[in-house]
């Protein structure tokens, strides 16, 4: 063989190897993402002749069913925009979304024993079956969130402590799924984000929320007992960047307990400053900021600034939930979950079971614990602090009659308008059952914008 034949024979003979390579990694490697990859159409075409599970709520409302549609099944939700945010679309145009895309391969009848079946369905020419998917979340706190926020920017999570349970998530502006398909352009053009779930995937500056986080810190490490005194000026400076309570107030002489009550700057803003960077820090991690959510819903990571980028300036605007931090209503409920359920936090969950079509258990949530930031005699000095806050503090406007609530309010200024609302809160303070955060942007102090929001929801959860 000439030279140059020969060269042209290892030319188109590596461009044969290259190739081999690539068909193996797309068939192999990569088949299971190609799959799942809501862009590809033709895998759900192929999915939308399984007679598909249906979603479930804990209370039984079904949140999506199975229409026929010639050889297809396509997806109603009879709740509507209600939960769309969360629960998504199964579209042959759009793909998926939500609990519709995490749970496909569930809901489609391809894990376990039912994907084993599936061959057997195709060969004795038969519909696939996929599995029923049983949320957490309760419509009667779902539709009383919903209705409490109303048609304002926002959103709001309610969950069990105990378990991490999510009992409500609703987030506004919403989408009706059943009608992706035809205002799909428009939904994504509005400036409104409608697409976005704010529950998980907002990130806002938690203003005095994040108080909870600065106190557990503060009385764990022994800085401050809920006695210790201080005096407020109506300002005070930190490292040359000046601290100022809302609304110019100010307080005088003050333990620490009225400080978290009345919610005073100033006061937070020199026990952050006497904690340290790094302390502070490493309690914020502590608390799941920094931390990617441990559930299979994704969402946005809260942040905290790390030791090295803070100083004096720093620690006394992050001490009072200003400057670079930045929360998710859910990660807010996590920490509120803490104060609640003796310092442990545990791993949210929305899926509570998967079952077969004939009621078999394929797969259970049980609770498991996620982190423990604080002991349990300090998450009980901070909830005290937070009953006394809804007694005669900032959220007076969260009481419940005949029930103790525990409480933090939030008013987090922001440079395009007015402050985001917030209020964070569990029930009832002796034994919680519900915790709940809320956050309304734009619109005014968390005391008188988010407060009674979360009582209204605080109520549905427990029956009053």
């Amino acid at each position: 063989m000439s030279k140059p034949l020969r060269r042209l024979y290892w030319f188109f003979a590596l461009l044969f190897l290259a190739l081999l390579v690539q068909l193996t990694y797309v068939q192999v490697f990569a088949a299971p993402k190609l799959q799942t990859n809501p862009s590809n159409t033709r895998a759900i075409a192929a999915e939308m002749e399984v007679d598909r599970g249906s979603i479930v709520s804990a209370d039984g409302t079904e949140l999506a069913v199975n229409r026929k549609d010639g050889k297809y099944y396509l997806r109603d939700y009879p709740a509507g925009d209600l939960t769309s945010p969360w629960l998504g679309y199964n579209s042959l145009r759009y793909g998926r979304a939500g609990i519709e895309r995490v749970y496909n391969e569930e809901l489609s009848g391809k894990s376990g024993l039912l994907g084993i079946t599936s061959y057997w369905d195709q060969l004795m020419n038969r519909t696939h079956v996929g599995a029923d998917v049983v949320l957490t979340v309760d419509m009667k706190v779902q539709r009383a969130a919903a209705e409490a926020l109303g048609e304002r920017k926002g959103a709001v999570v309610a969950l069990d402590p105990r378990s991490g349970a999510i009992l409500a998530m609703v987030s506004y502006p919403r989408y009706d799924p059943n009608e992706i398909d035809a205002v799909w352009s428009e939904i994504n053009n509005d400036p409104g984000t409608p697409l976005v779930n704010r529950a998980v995937q907002g990130r806002y500056p938690p203003g005095s929320v994040f108080k909870m986080v600065v106190a557990a810190a503060a009385l764990e490490n022994g800085t401050v007992t809920r006695d210790t005194t201080f005096t407020d000026t109506g300002s005070v400076k930190a490292g040359g960047f000046e601290v100022n309570n809302y609304d110019d107030r100010v307080y005088g002489e003050h333990d620490f307990a009225k400080a978290f009550s009345s919610s005073i700057n100033t006061t937070f803003a020199k026990v952050g400053v006497a904690l340290g960077a790094e302390t502070l820090a490493r309690y914020a991690l502590d608390f799941g900021f920094n931390t990617e959510l441990p559930w299979k819903m994704g969402g946005a990571v809260s942040l905290f600034p790390s030791a090295g980028e803070m100083d004096k300036a720093h620690l006394g605007q992050v001490s009072y939930g200003q400057g670079e931090v930045l929360a998710s209503p859910l990660a807010i409920a996590l920490v509120t979950s803490a104060m609640a359920n003796d310092g442990l936090i545990m791993k949210p969950h929305l899926v509570s079971r998967v079952l077969t079509r004939d009621g078999g258990v394929i797969d259970e949530a049980t609770p498991d614990v996620w982190l423990r930031p604080v002991s349990s005699d300090t998450a009980r000095i901070v909830s005290e602090l937070m009953v006394q806050t809804v007694k005669s503090g900032t959220g007076t406007a969260a009481a419940l009659e005949g029930v103790q609530v525990a409480g933090k309010t939030g008013t987090a200024e922001v440079a395009d308008g007015e402050p985001h609302a917030w209020f964070a809160a569990f029930a009832p303070a002796d034994y919680p059952e519900v915790v709940v955060a809320v956050v309304v942007e734009n619109a005014g102090t968390g005391g008188g914008v988010a407060a009674p929001i979360a009582r209204q929801v605080i109520a549905a959860a427990l029956g009053l």
